[in-house]
């Protein structure tokens, strides 16, 4: 362990090496390192400097993009929707979050808001998750919307949500839908235009709930027959669940709006790409 410790700290030192050909060696003997690089650098107790950190991203960014590209789609064969959703939704937030981000962490994340949910008592229906998450009733807010930052990628990463308590109305929605799952409650997509909401059964009627807006519960007879937007095809699209391969299209669509506002080009070509792949599926 301790020669590893000493190997590490050599390479580390040698990022920023004046020789390329050094400085190449030193980034492929890293990139080979990748999955344990991270739990390396735990049991190190030293955390990167602010050069470190951007030359390792530099480094991994290629890596990372090549790996979710590959695997991606591999979330369709799993049996339940909900896990389908969650793999396809903590594969993107690994990806977004940067190199020493894991998806399963996702996952860990959800079971304790889960099970925080249930120590505060607001698990028993949809109504009470939705008050307990999303602050309904006066309650304080798990999460909230980012009204002053609507547009940015970040809304779409459910790690980055999950951290930073606020997010758009899509990766809302999709945390009520997975913790739902985990205590039992059925909640759905709805794939309202323009802004996505979440859809429940509720005391013997269909509600429609908007996580941005506080959690609020609106009877979906109500908006199909009362939006502005509202027409024939507005009656299926609140008493139909969205797809999870609906709700991962909106995400990516999303994203590649977010990275076009910051210019991001080479985001956005991975999004494409996915949204293709995805496509041809």
């Amino acid at each position: 362990m301790q020669t590893a410790k000493t190997d590490l700290r050599h390479l580390l030192k040698l990022l920023d090496d004046d020789t390329p050909v050094v400085r190449e060696a030193v980034r492929t003997r890293l990139a080979s390192l990748r999955r344990e690089l991270p739990e390396q650098l735990l049991a190190l107790g030293e955390p990167l400097d602010e050069e470190q950190e951007r030359l390792l991203s530099e480094i991994f960014a290629p890596v990372c993009r090549e790996e979710l590209e590959d695997t991606w789609l591999s979330w369709r064969w799993l049996s339940t929707p909900q896990a389908r959703l969650e793999e396809a939704l903590a594969h993107l937030s690994a990806f977004l979050s940067g190199w020493q981000a894991r998806a399963d962490e996702l996952g860990r994340k959800l079971d304790s808001l889960a099970e925080q949910a249930v120590k505060k008592g607001n698990a028993y229906d949809a109504r009470k998750l939705a008050e307990y998450l999303f602050g309904g009733r006066g309650q304080e807010a798990c999460l909230r919307g980012n009204s002053k930052d609507y547009y940015a990628a970040n809304n779409s990463n459910l790690l980055w949500v999950l951290a930073n308590g606020q997010g758009n109305p899509l990766s809302l929605s999709c945390i009520y839908i997975l913790v739902g799952k985990r205590l039992g409650i059925k909640v759905e997509g709805c794939n309202f235009p323009g802004h996505f909401l979440a859809r429940v059964e509720h005391d013997g009627q269909t509600w429609l709930v908007d996580c941005f807006n506080r959690g609020r519960f609106m009877l979906a007879e109500d908006v199909a027959k009362h939006h502005p937007a509202a027409n024939p095809s507005m009656e299926e699209i609140v008493h139909e669940s969205a797809t999870v391969e609906t709700v991962v299209a909106r995400v990516l669509r999303n994203l590649d709006e977010a990275f076009e506002r910051e210019g991001n080009m080479t985001q956005r070509q991975v999004v494409r790409r996915l949204m293709l792949k995805l496509m041809e599926e």
